[in-house]
């Protein structure tokens, strides 16, 4: 990576929006590499793409309403979304950037895709979650997220349980070794588990759940909920890679996209996992983003 003057304040910024609510960001990468807003995870944060050497690209991870820094806002959509970002990108002085959604940020870098077409050059999905109608969204690894988003207790509870298990080393422990036994990771992922990448990405989380669990709660909403477009209207170039070894966000989801996003380069590995495909896809994912900058 680059020098570039990146900083601890760089990881915490904050731009105003209308209302009086408030979207953190945080950018990392190169200053001067073409712009890119990095949509983080479920949970995660926006400290995630401080977490990528991405050559040439200037990331810039957004918290959503109710993560890390972002203001809650109650009933939001996920056609709310691409507002908050082209206030976000007038903020900076950004016309065109780039859009990347990873795993839970998936459904806002499509929404943004689609909504500020003219604005944006790519649209990169890594291990995206989907609509609620792709193959894989009510089975496989996605299953219990959308067997919980269908009632609203259950929603706050499994957010306020989450928040609760991801703040606490023991419980985190737990978790994950139940998870092994039950579902064993492709080994790329076992290594990622034993990696000091790991505990990057529990920072990451515990960022964005340190004030509340309010932003977890309604991204489970969202996910279930019908979208307000359809995926041949994406319009913009768009690039999938997508793990068959993910018991996560099982590969039906990346084939639906490939299906239904018009031009769409997908790229479908055989060993990778939810988080190898990440780190293994990197160099590719930013020299697409870059070629279409």
């Amino acid at each position: 990576m680059s020098d570039s003057p990146f900083t601890v304040e760089s990881a915490n910024r904050t731009c105003p929006l209308p209302g009086g609510r408030k979207l953190g960001f945080a950018e990392g990468g190169d200053w001067d590499g073409a712009p890119v807003f990095y949509f983080h995870g479920f949970p995660g944060s926006r400290l995630e793409a401080t977490l990528l050497p991405a050559s040439g690209i200037r990331l810039i991870g957004v918290d959503r309403p109710g993560y890390g820094l972002s203001t809650a806002r109650p009933y939001r959509k996920l056609a709310d979304w691409p507002k908050d970002i082209a206030a976000l990108a007038d903020h900076l002085g950004i016309k065109r950037f780039g859009v990347v959604g990873v795993s839970g940020g998936g459904p806002y870098a499509a929404s943004v895709a689609h909504g500020l077409a003219k604005r944006v050059n790519a649209l990169a999905l890594i291990c995206g979650l989907g609509p609620p109608e792709a193959p894989g969204m009510t089975f496989g690894g996605a299953s219990g997220i959308a067997k919980a988003l269908r009632y609203p207790g259950a929603r706050v509870l499994m957010a306020a349980l989450g928040r609760q298990v991801l703040m606490s080393d023991r419980a985190l422990r737990q978790l994950r070794d139940w998870r092994m036994r039950r579902s064993p990771r492709p080994l790329a992922d076992a290594n990622f588990r034993e990696g000091p990448l790991q505990q990057l990405m529990v920072a990451n989380w515990r960022e964005g759940l340190k004030r509340s669990s309010l932003g977890m709660a309604a991204d489970a909403r969202i996910y279930g909920e019908p979208w307000h477009f359809a995926l041949r209207d994406i319009a913009v170039p768009t690039g999938i890679w997508h793990g068959r070894a993910d018991t996560i966000v099982p590969i039906s989801i990346g084939e639906h996209y490939a299906a239904h996003v018009p031009g769409a380069a997908a790229h479908f590995t055989d060993d990778d996992g939810h988080f190898s495909i990440v780190v293994n896809s990197l160099p590719a994912i930013t020299d697409f983003l870059k070629a279409r900058a």
